[in-house]
C-alpha cells in the first residue's frame, strides 16, 4: 500500500478531524480535508479502501511516561510494570491501557529505562468502535506528537531543543524522544513562562544552556516578541509545511504502535479468500479422506508389527533358550549380548536412565509439582529440569527431596508468576 490516509481523534468529541491522503511513492498530498466532527467519520470510508489508515490521536489524552528501573527490563518486569506505575498514577490501572514503546540504558544515571505510553482503555476503545461503525480497519494508532521531527537528537550538549507545530485548534510540541504536549491557546504563553523559570535555575555549570525553539507554524507576535526578549531562547524558522504531511512524513517511520495486547488489530478478511474458501474446504474433505485411509495403512501394518515381534521373538529365544525375552527391552538385551563378546555401548544404563530412575519416587510424592521440560546433558552428566510450584515453600521441599538422595542440585532463577512458582534445578552426581 503506498497510499496512506493519516487522520487525527482525540477525546473531544466536538474537535473537528484534518484528515489527509499522500503517496509514500512521490510525498504528495493526494486529498485533503478536515471534518467538523467525529460523527462525520463516514466521509472517510471510501478513501480508507485499499489503504493502510494511521490514527493520530490527541496528545492530551495519553501520557507519555520513560520508567527507570536498576536492573535490565526482562519479560516478566514488564508485564509488572503498571503495577509498579500505580501509585505514580490517579486513576486505577485497570481502566488503564500500557502500550511499551523501548528500553535503554542511561549511561549518565547508570540506570535502565522503558517508554511507555498510557491511555484509558475505554477512551481507546470508544475510538476504535467509531472507526468501526464508519468501516474504517486501523492499522496503528499513535499520538500525534510523536509526528513531530525530534530536533533534540541535532542539538549541542548545552542546548535544549524543543518543536512546536500549531494545528488542530492548538499547540503540539515536542521536547525529546518520549516527550511532549498538546496546548490550546490559553494554555502556551503558560508553557513558556514555565519553561523560562526552569531554565533561569540552571545552576552554574549549565549557565549558558540555550533553548533552541523550532516552529514550523507562525507563533503568536506578543509571544514572540517575549521570547526574542529572552537571551536563552533561540528561534529557528522551520521550512513552512501542511501540518497533516508534516506528521504523515514523520510518522510513516515509526513501527511502533499504540494498538498492542488486547487491543491488538486482526488482519482483515481477503475478499480473495472469501471466493477461494469453497474450494479450500473441498481439498480440507480431500485431505481427511487421504488421512483416513492413511490410518487404516498404518493399522494394517501395526499387525504386520506385532507378527514380526513374535517372529523376532522366537529367533532370539531359539538363539537363547535358557534365557527369559522380555519383547520391549529386546535391544537393550542385544547390546548387553554384544559387548559381552568385546563390544561397547556408551548409552548403558546410566546417565538419564538411572536419574529418572531415582527422581521417579520423588515425582510421585509431590504430584502438586509440575515439570514443564527436562534435558540432560550427557558429556557433563547433568539433568536439567525447568520446573513450577504453587508457592516457595513447595519448591524448595522439592529440592529438598533431590538432595536427601545424594545428589548435587543447583538451583537456577526462581520467579513468581501470579499464583505460581517456576524455577529451574542442575541436578549431578555428587563430587
Amino acid at each position: 500500500m503506498s497510499e496512506k490516509l493519516i487522520l487525527r481523534l482525540s477525546s473531544q468529541n466536538s474537535s473537528s478531524i484534518p484528515w489527509l491522503v499522500w503517496s509514500q511513492a512521490t510525498k504528495e498530498v493526494i486529498v485533503s480535508g478536515e471534518l467538523e466532527h467525529q460523527d462525520d467519520l463516514s466521509v472517510l470510508t471510501e478513501y480508507a479502501k485499499g489503504r493502510y489508515v494511521t490514527v493520530l490521536v490527541d496528545s492530551a489524552d495519553v501520557r507519555l511516561h520513560r520508567h527507570f528501573m536498576p536492573s535490565k527490563p526482562t519479560r516478566q518486569l514488564l508485564k509488572a510494570l503498571p503495577f509498579m506505575l500505580e501509585d505514580e498514577l490517579a486513576e486505577d490501572i485497570e481502566k488503564l491501557h500500557f502500550a511499551i514503546e523501548q528500553t535503554g540504558f542511561d549511561k549518565e544515571l547508570e540506570k535502565y529505562w522503558v517508554n511507555i505510553a498510557i491511555v484509558k482503555r475505554t477512551l481507546l476503545q470508544s475510538w476504535l468502535d467509531r472507526l468501526a461503525q464508519a468501516d474504517i480497519q486501523v492499522k496503528s494508532m499513535l499520538p500525534d506528537v510523536l509526528g513531530l521531527p525530534n530536533e533534540a537528537i541535532k542539538s549541542e550538549q548545552n542546548s535544549k531543543s524543543i518543536s512546536i507545530l500549531g494545528y488542530a485548534n492548538g499547540w503540539l510540541i515536542r521536547e525529546d524522544s518520549w516527550r511532549g504536549w498538546f496546548l490550546t491557546d490559553p494554555w502556551l504563553p503558560l508553557y513558556f513562562e514555565k519553561l523560562l523559570a526552569e531554565n533561569s535555575k540552571a545552576d552554574d555549570e549549565s549557565a549558558e544552556a540555550q533553548i533552541e525553539l523550532n516552529y514550523f507554524s507562525p507563533l503568536p507576535a506578543e509571544l514572540t516578541a517575549n521570547l526574542i526578549e529572552s537571551e536563552r531562547v533561540n528561534l529557528i524558522a522551520a521550512e513552512p509545511e501542511l501540518p497533516m504531511l508534516l506528521l504523515a512524513q514523520q510518522t510513516d517511520q515509526i513501527k511502533w504502535n499504540l494498538l498492542q495486547g488486547d487491543f491488538s488489530q486482526k488482519k482483515a478478511v481477503s475478499k480473495n479468500w472469501v471466493l477461494w474458501r469453497p474450494a479450500a474446504a473441498l481439498l480440507l474433505i480431500t485431505l481427511s479422506i487421504q488421512f483416513v485411509m492413511v490410518i487404516a495403512k498404518w493399522r494394517s501394518a501395526t499387525t504386520d508389527l506385532e507378527v514380526a515381534k513374535e517372529d523376532l521373538a522366537q529367533m532370539y529365544q531359539a538363539a537363547f533358550p535358557k534365557e527369559k525375552l522380555r519383547i520391549n527391552i529386546l535391544r537393550t538385551q542385544l547390546k548387553r549380548k554384544v559387548a559381552a563378546v568385546g563390544g561397547s555401548d556408551s548409552s548403558e544404563l546410566g546417565g538419564f536412565t538411572a536419574f529418572m530412575a531415582e527422581l521417579t519416587p520423588i515425582f510421585k510424592k509431590r504430584p502438586n509439582i509440575n515439570i514443564e521440560s527436562i534435558r540432560y546433558d550427557e558429556k557433563r552428566g547433568e539433568l536439567r529440569l525447568t520446573a513450577n510450584a504453587p508457592s516457595f515453600q513447595q519448591f524448595e521441599q522439592f529440592k529438598n527431596d533431590i538432595e536427601k538422595l545424594g545428589l548435587e542440585v543447583k538451583q537456577g532463577a526462581v520467579n513468581n508468576e501470579g499464583n505460581t512458582v517456576a524455577g529451574s534445578l542442575s541436578i549431578q552426581e555428587a563430587k
